[in-house]
């Protein structure tokens, strides 16, 4: 089975709503960090340090089959496109311990 790792920035204050979406999309487990601090092409340098938790990013990651990926493009993407966001895609060669 072809495993891919997806990523997905957002905003913390979306960030469950995002999970209901991947759980609904067939999502069994992910990772979510907060991201501090961050520099971006079109709005530069982001600092976290200090400010309300909401006001934060996350990155949220999770390792799906190549079907389950496409179900979770089609589900997620057009809230990324209303709230904003990235997601990102990455083949896997070699995973271990998944179970």
């Amino acid at each position: 089975m072809k495993l891919l790792k997806i990523e997905i920035i957002i905003s913390n204050t979306f960030l469950q709503q995002l999970v209901e979406i991947l759980e609904k999309s067939g999502v069994h487990g992910y990772t979510a960090l907060d991201i501090f601090r961050g520099k971006g092409t079109t709005r530069g340098e982001h600092l976290s340090e200090g400010l309300l938790p909401t006001s934060r990013n996350s990155l949220l990651f999770t390792i799906a089959s190549e079907e389950l990926t496409t179900k979770i493009i089609e589900n997620v993407q057009p809230f990324l496109d209303d709230r904003g966001g990235v997601l990102l895609t990455y083949k896997i060669d070699y995973a271990s311990g998944l179970s």
